[in-house]
């Protein structure tokens, strides 16, 4: 049985690491952290 914390942290994490996932694509693919910026 999951306590209410468990899966607040769940529901905010898989957001989280997708995001953290798309930026460290998106920099390997095109050498910029922000494209446009840096």
């Amino acid at each position: 049985m999951d306590s209410n914390k468990d899966i607040l942290n769940r529901a905010i994490g898989r957001p989280a690491m997708m995001a953290f996932m798309i930026l460290v694509g998106t920099y390997l693919t095109s050498g910029q952290l922000i494209p446009g910026i840096f």
